[in-house]
């Protein structure tokens, strides 16, 4: 284990020997971190409530805060989590809250996700996998971000919000409600502008399969279409598939609101 002289590393915590923690870094509480994470100089994890759990392969740099308390004015040292997974890069000043009880306890980020420089995610966030959230990007408490959306810079999430899969939230972009799948949304209030036809070809989606899509997400689109109408006429012009299937429950089941035009 490659641990700088001047970082402060509590007993409490367990670290795998392969594991380089840079010079004053503060690692306090129950802390785990997983093999072959580098941790860069001033980085501060867990406090000392609560638990962080870091998986393999992650790469934190210098001055990330992550499991501090949460910012809600109902946390009262409660022993809640953050839980980080694996061959994600989190970037200088990025800081994450540990969850609240009343939000389930855990705020979690998946795997290969990229979180730049200055990013906020805030408490019971639940950040999946292969996201891209871009510097500056600030989510407030609760926000669901699903696999494979980007968040551009400067682009702030409302508490409770939920932002689909493949989605992208433009640069200065701000959300106060659901974001749909495979949609571009730009705007404050931000509302879905366009299919984000480049994410489903990099995503691996065959051509066939992004027409369906496409034609589904047309539907979302169309304003003049209540939601019951475009579920209803996805369910009667689309193929079904899982792809379908997403999109129609989170439609279905938003509870904030689809962002519209």
């Amino acid at each position: 284990m490659s641990i700088h002289p001047t970082a402060i590393v509590s007993d409490a915590a367990i670290i795998d020997p392969s594991v380089e923690i840079g010079p004053f870094c503060i690692i306090e509480g129950n802390v785990e971190i997983g093999a072959r994470t580098i941790v860069e100089s001033h980085a501060r994890i867990g406090h000392r409530f609560g638990r962080v759990v870091i998986g393999t392969d992650n790469y934190i740099q210098n001055g990330a805060v992550l499991g501090g308390p949460p910012q809600d004015i109902s946390y009262s040292d409660d022993d809640t989590s953050l839980i980080i997974g694996h061959h994600n890069r989190i970037g200088e000043y990025v800081s994450i809250n540990q969850g609240t009880l009343k939000g389930g306890g855990t705020t979690r980020v998946g795997d290969k996700t990229l979180l730049m420089a200055f990013v906020h995610v805030g408490h019971d966030c639940q950040v999946g996998k292969q996201v891209i959230i871009t510097n500056g990007t600030q989510l407030a408490g609760h926000v669901r971000v699903d696999d494979h959306a980007l968040l551009s810079g400067l682009a702030g999430v409302t508490q409770f919000v939920h932002l689909g899969r493949y989605s992208f939230l433009t640069a200065g972009a701000f959300a106060n409600k659901d974001i749909p799948p495979f949609t571009i949304a730009e705007g404050h209030w931000a509302r879905p502008r366009a299919i984000n036809r480049i994410a489903l070809k990099r995503g691996g989606f065959t051509e066939d399969e992004r027409r369906n899509i496409e034609r589904a997400v047309r539907l979302v689109l169309n304003s003049s279409l209540t939601i019951d109408m475009v579920v209803n006429n996805i369910r009667t012009q689309c193929v079904s598939s899982e792809a379908i299937t997403y999109l129609i429950d989170f439609l279905v089941n938003s509870k904030t609101g689809i962002a519209r035009r």
